[in-house]
């Protein structure tokens, strides 16, 4: 027989458990619930921090870094409603056509890869809608308020002439021997054949003569001239050698996988710079990202936070 006091032990014994459970929740509730921040007094919870995290994992790599993107995605919201801009229907129609046609997908592929990032088609529409929204509010804040100026240019091209070095330019000739066969012997007979041209060649016979008499290359009619190249230009074992070379001075005899080269340099000019009108709009394409993301961190970190309230709550 179960007594009355055993009963009310196991009672208080199973009260106390679900009030424990209760508990747990509370406490897991008021963690997930919990205010981190407020923007013009709209609170921002850490569950809203969360769930913006594993949504943008681009934009936030640590939870603090998540609250100051969410923060600024924010301030940009609210800016945009500040200021009347509203995305047409049209334009966030043409964006998710653009991201179908871009994934390859109908519109089955394009629902089930929302349903996998627990998005609804209204819950992406409002979030294309507001992405192009920010990028409206940007471009009428930042975009027309950049220009690069000729003077910044110049003065960019005159700071950082070394980059703009073409390097040194060659004018090659050349006398070829290719591999008759794949046969040792045949090849060994190519190598002394060149060998001896070479030895003409550095003991002062015309190299343009010798050229024309022994090269089985290019320009052989033209006294083995190759052309005028810059360093890369050439295959490897080319490369290497001829530039090693003073003009008028002769390589020693080059194997390559072809056959053997001998090389002389015909002419060498130094290194020129590219001149600035061909570089110029390289220069104001670089100098106007630059001065871009600087107006944009001022006008995100001075701007626009001192037209709002923000306050980061520990």
């Amino acid at each position: 027989m179960i007594t009355t006091r055993a009963m009310s032990r196991g009672a208080c014994a199973a009260t106390m458990v679900l009030l424990g459970m209760v508990a747990a929740r509370a406490g897991r509730a008021e963690i997930v619930n919990r205010v981190v921040a407020t923007v013009d007094g709209e609170p921002i919870t850490a569950h809203e921090v969360d769930q913006f995290a594993k949504a943008r994992p681009d934009m936030a790599a640590s939870s603090q870094g998540a609250l100051e993107a969410l923060i600024t995605e924010r301030l940009l919201e609210r800016e945009a409603d500040a200021q009347g801009i509203k995305a047409r229907d049209e334009d966030v129609d043409a964006y998710i056509q653009q991201v179908k046609e871009r994934g390859r997908m109908d519109d089955a592929h394009f629902q089930s890869a929302m349903s996998e990032r627990g998005m609804t088609l209204d819950s992406y529409r409002a979030q294309v809608r507001a992405d192009i929204e920010k990028t409206q509010l940007v471009q009428k804040e930042i975009r027309g308020r950049v220009t690069v100026s000729t003077e910044e240019i110049k003065r960019y091209y005159d700071a950082h002439r070394e980059d703009y070095r073409l390097g040194d330019e060659i004018t090659v000739r050349d006398i070829f021997f290719p591999f008759p066969s794949a046969d040792q012997d045949a090849v060994e007979q190519t190598r002394a054949k060149a060998e001896e041209v070479r030895a003409m060649a550095a003991g002062g016979k015309s190299f343009e003569a010798l050229a024309a008499q022994y090269s089985s290359g290019p320009g052989a009619d033209k006294g083995g001239l190759l052309g005028t190249f810059r360093r890369g230009e050439m295959t490897h074992e080319l490369d290497e050698a001829a530039f090693k070379l003073k003009p008028k001075e002769v390589s020693p005899v080059i194997p390559t996988s072809r056959g053997f080269h001998i090389l002389e340099i015909d002419s060498m000019s130094e290194s020129n710079l590219k001149p600035l009108k061909d570089v110029e709009g390289d220069i104001r394409e670089q100098l106007y990202k630059e001065a871009l993301e600087t107006r944009f961190t001022d006008w995100l970190t001075k701007d626009l936070r001192e037209r709002h309230h923000v306050e980061v709550l520990n």
